[in-house]
Formats: C-alpha cells, sequence, structure tokens
C-alpha cells in the first residue's frame, strides 16, 4: 500500500478526507508489524528506509542518530546519497547551516519546500528540489533524525507530512527499543567491573574463534592471567583497592590488545586473551608486554602487582576451546608454582617458563624473585 502523495484527492486545509485517513492508518499499522519486527538496530534502520520508500514512495532518505558525545548527528543508514559525503558528514546539534541541525534543535519538524530558496539547506544529495525532515522523539529525547528528500519542488503535501510525523513516531520506538536491546545483550555479555567480556562471552568468542581459526587455517593464541597474591590485596588493604587492581589491569589488557583481540575476565582475579590470527611466537611478545606493563602499575600505599601468565595456541597445543583453554591455564599454574611474575608458554612434550623480577615494596611481594628461565 503506498499513500498518495500527489495531492489529488487531499483537500488543503485542516481536514484530511476519509478514504485518505483510512489509507493512512491502515498503512502505519503495517508499518508498525514491520518495524518491531528486527531488534537489531541495523535492521530497524533498513526497514524505516524501506517503509520511508515503498510506503511514500520517496528514494531519496536518511536516519541520522546523536553521537555518544551528545553534540552532532551523523547519517546512520541512507538511500540515495553519495557513499563519500556519508562518510564524513557530521551535523552540530544547533549549527548555523544544515536543516537537520537545524530540527535536532528545535524538535520541530521542517520543511524546505524549494531547497534553493532555504536558508539551512546543505547539498548531500544531487538534484534534490524539496526536504522534509522529521525529529524522532521518545519521552522528550532525542532518538534521531528521519531526512526525507525530493527532486521534485513542493512534493510533500501537507497531508502527507501528518502521516509521516506518525510514522516518525514508531520509528523512534523501533530505533529505541532495538538500542535497548543492544545494550542488554552487551551487559549480559561484558563484565561490571571491568568492562571486559565476561565469562559466558570469553568461552562464546572462544569457540567463534577457534572455528574460525580451523576453517581458514589461521592461528590462534590463547593467554590465561592471574594476578600474584591478589587474596593480600583484599586482605590488606581491603576489597575496593582489590576492585582498582582488577580494573588496573583490565586496562593494561585492553591497551595491549588490537581491535579483533578480546579480552575477558573470566572469573575472581583470572582474566584471558583471546588473540585470532597470532602464532605462539607473536603471542609472547604481547605476553612479555603484559607482564611488565602491570609491574609498572603505582597505586597508594605502595602497592605493587604482578601477573602470572599461560600461553597456548591453535593447532599445537589443542583443537578445541576447553583444550586450548586447559593448555594455558595449567601453563600459567607453573609459572605461579615458581613464584609467579612472568609468563609460561605451553609445549608438546615440555612447558618453558620465563620469569622477571616480581615487584618488591609491598605486602605482596615482600622479597624480589630472581630472573630465571625454566624448561619443564
Amino acid at each position: 500500500m503506498t499513500v498518495d502523495r500527489t495531492g489529488r484527492n487531499m483537500p488543503r486545509g485542516d481536514g484530511v478526507s476519509l478514504p485518505v485517513l483510512h489509507e493512512a492508518f491502515a498503512a502505519l499499522v503495517n508499518v508498525a508489524k514491520q518495524l518491531l519486527k528486527p531488534l537489531d538496530l541495523a535492521s530497524v534502520l533498513d526497514e524505516i528506509l524501506l517503509q520511508v520508500e515503498s510506503l511514500f514512495g520517496y528514494d531519496i532518505c536518511c536516519v541520522l542518530l546523536p553521537s555518544e558525545c551528545g553534540k552532532e548527528v551523523y547519517i546512520a543508514a541512507h538511500r540515495g546519497y553519495n557513499p563519500d559525503i556519508v562518510a564524513h558528514s557530521r551535523f552540530p546539534i544547533g549549527g548555523p547551516r544544515g536543516i537537520v541541525s537545524h530540527v535536532a534543535a528545535t524538535g520541530q519538524p521542517y520543511y524546505a519546500s524549494d531547497v534553493s530558496k532555504d536558508p539551512y539547506y546543505l547539498e548531500a544529495s544531487p538534484n534534490v528540489r524539496s526536504e522534509f525532515t522529521v525529529p524522532l522523539v521518545l519521552d522528550g529525547q532525542l532518538v534521531g533524525i528521519l531526512d526525507v528528500e525530493s527532486r521534485e519542488l513542493d512534493a510533500f503535501p501537507r497531508e502527507v507530512q501528518q502521516v509521516l510525523e506518525g510514522f516518525a513516531a514508531l520509528a523512534a520506538l523501533a530505533i529505541f527499543r532495538a538500542q535497548r536491546h543492544e545494550e542488554l545483550q552487551h551487559l549480559a555479555l561484558t563484565d561490571g567491573l571491568t568492562g571486559l567480556a565476561n565469562n559466558r562471552a570469553f568461552w562464546e568468542n572462544l569457540q567463534r574463534e577457534l572455528a574460525r581459526a580451523q576453517r581458514f587455517s589461521h592461528p590462534l593464541a590463547l593467554m590465561v592471567l592471574e594476578i600474584d597474591n591478589f587474596k593480600r590485596v583484599n586482605d590488606v588493604y581491603g576489597h575496593l583497592r582489590g576492585d582498582e587492581a582488577l580494573k588496573a589491569v583490565a586496562r593494561v589488557i585492553t591497551g595491549s590488545s588490537r581491535a579483533m583481540d578480546i579480552g575477558a575476565r573470566v572469573g575472581g582475579d583470572e582474566f584471558a586473551l583471546i588473540l585470532p590470527q597470532t602464532t605462539k611466537n607473536d603471542a609472547t611478545v604481547v605476553a612479555r608486554r603484559l607482564c611488565t606493563q602491570v609491574r609498572q602499575l603505582k597505586f597508594e600505599d605502595d602497592v605493587r602487582l604482578s601477573i602470572s601468565v599461560g600461553l597456548a595456541a591453535y593447532p599445537e597445543d589443542g583443537s578445541s576451546a576447553n583444550a586450548l583453554f586447559a593448555a594455558a591455564d595449567y601453563a600459567m599454574y607453573q609459572i605461579k608454582y615458581q613464584g609467579g611474575g612472568g609468563f609460561c608458554i605451553a609445549k608438546t612434550p615440555s612447558l618453558r617458563a620465563i620469569s622477571f623480577d616480581a615487584p618488591a615494596g609491598s605486602p605482596l611481594n615482600p622479597a624480589p624473585a630472581p630472573k630465571r628461565t625454566v624448561e619443564a
């Protein structure tokens, strides 16, 4: 069903004919069903633009979303725009130019019947002659902006504007619902203290990355890390200081990782780091860096930390998630039994452990451990 946007059979003024109202109502009911089906944001945005094109007949349109800083909006999905322009398009809320900037600031729809005469218009698609922009608002909060453009002059009769505004209310609800769903999904897979992946997310990611490594014959490395003598931190300085230590180690893991790497807190003071497309030799560089950077952390009361790291890799140390984790975990405990403060590399049939000087100066490590290399 398509809403008549030509203006025929649509009385100008305050009244809308009953057939038009019936058509619009039936169309919006169908739109509501379609918009509320998907839960992921990308699918919702695509469905919004699909409905704008199929229901209203406008093939130049976009949805803009507020940035994380809340000071600008960016094009999150579009139809009919120049991709090069879209990639770099960000509009400050309340900026002097741009219809979307104006709408984002005022929270009110804006209609430019002839963009060539409009003071706010900025060209994003060639041959556009009129534009209608609607804020997507829910409970007084700006969720996004729906921008629709036409190659015809004055292509948005008042009656079509009203239906688009009704459609925008449904779109705002669908976007909000998808965003909340994504947030809940993220929380369900994220450790609340450190922001790393939690135990559930770790195993899901390890199985997925291992399957990918097997499919494409890529290497995969896994590290299991544990803070040395962590119980003493809680016993001597309290759990708040212990939480600070956990968050600091998590920051080191994140800072030492690539975008494709996956850091996780798998429980208590135990962490893991999945390194896709990484050989065991390359992973030792990361392990050494982690140990060094954790030893350099400084806290109040001269608290110093060290970690024990176990390193295993696919395919040489295991072909299943459980086997790979067991190999890395066993290697980690080998260095821990030798005093900690270093990393141990799983190696068939033996283990090789490299330990650094443990940080002294606090009850965590009252005496420094000698540097050593051990073949188990």
